[in-house]
């Protein structure tokens, strides 16, 4: 017996196929696994008492828990976003069900049925780009930080960049504040950054009003404008989740640089660089001893270090460096297709 609770993207979305796929693939799965055993499957996409998802999915949870009904088990999916699900709601699901036993499922890094949703749909939704379309061309900025939704770490970010003097030595976004929305900075006022970009490319997304966050778009799956991407070195990346003591979570932001032959810092938990090189990923942290991965007290500071670091070097050196990483590039490139046919194998083979 299997109980199904969560919503998932719209199916117009770019995601939405996939994740209903994916999501129907797990509940076969489990059905097949323990078909003696009660369970309960949960998509955690928008899933908790915070969200008031016209599914009611929380609501379904406590219509359970008036019931008393009882399970065994407990299936958290979660795929596209993070896990909203506070540990304390985890506790109420688990107590109120009388649940034996709990399967984190996707995108929990560094657990039994850990999968890389993000590296799957990469493989299929992202352009399959030659060398030469990506390659850096002309060595005209230092870094590319793109930044949609104003979270507190990018404005922070933003801020330390026009502190130090570093707008004009990259090209960077930060989004505007959106009317009816979450207030993602936590308080903070800041200016915004946009590029004259056009959401022709992303119209089939669902989730690009071209008036959300001052006009940039939603890009899920590409490198971007290549004009701008082929005279930029060095890709900030820049995480959805930024607190260290919150799980990691690798998603397309973290894939581009290596689809798109670029080295990488991390905006975000220092953690993913283990991450990474753990499952065959090249870092470049040796490029620059500004970043120290053992720590995350100064992610941001150690960025900033890194640019004026870039900002101070000739041009022909930094040229000769990314000429150096160019062996390094290309393995991350064809490391990332071999990562996705695993991660497409795990998904497929959750319990094997």
């Amino acid at each position: 017996m299997i109980t199904i609770i969560g919503t998932t993207f719209p199916k117009e979305w770019r995601y939405g196929p996939d994740e209903i796929s994916m999501f129907r693939s797990t509940a076969k799965q489990i059905e097949q696994k323990f078909p003696n055993e009660r369970n309960l499957l949960i998509n955690t996409t928008w899933f908790g008492p915070q969200f008031s998802n016209v599914n009611q999915e929380w609501q379904k949870i406590e219509k359970i828990f008036q019931k008393g009904e009882q399970y065994d088990n407990l299936f958290l999916l979660s795929l596209i976003d993070p896990l909203y699900l506070m540990e304390r709601d985890v506790k109420k699901i688990c107590d109120n069900l009388s649940i034996k036993q709990t399967y984190k499922i996707g995108m929990f890094l560094n657990t039994e049925y850990e999968y890389n949703f993000h590296a799957i749909v990469g493989d299929h939704l992202m352009p399959k780009y030659k060398e030469e379309d990506v390659i850096l061309r002309t060595y005209d900025k230092d870094y590319l930080c793109y930044q949609r939704k104003p979270r507190a770490w990018r404005v922070d970010f933003t801020e330390l960049v026009r502190q130090n003097d570093l707008l004009s030595t990259g090209v960077i976004t930060l989004g505007a504040k959106s009317e009816n929305d979450w207030d993602w900075s936590e308080g903070r006022t800041w200016e915004p950054i946009t590029l004259d970009e056009s959401h022709a490319p992303y119209k089939d997304d669902g989730q690009n009003n071209p008036e959300h966050y001052g006009g940039i778009p939603n890009d899920l799956a590409t490198v971007g404008n290549l004009d701008v991407w082929n005279k930029c070195f060095l890709y900030v990346s820049s995480e959805t989740v930024f607190d260290p003591s919150e799980p990691l979570f690798a998603n397309e932001r973290i894939w581009k640089p290596m689809i798109g032959l670029r080295p990488f810092v991390i905006q975000g938990n220092t953690d993913t660089y283990k991450w990474l090189e753990g499952h065959g990923f090249r870092t470049f942290n040796k490029f620059w001893p500004h970043i120290d991965v053992d720590t995350n007290h100064r992610v941001l500071e150690n960025i900033i270090d890194v640019l004026l670091f870039l900002k101070s070097r000739p041009a022909k050196e930094k040229i000769a460096m990314y000429n150096e990483m160019l062996s390094d590039l290309r393995h991350n490139k064809q490391r990332f297709y071999e990562f996705s046919k695993e991660q497409k194998h795990r998904m497929e083979n959750i319990f094997c």
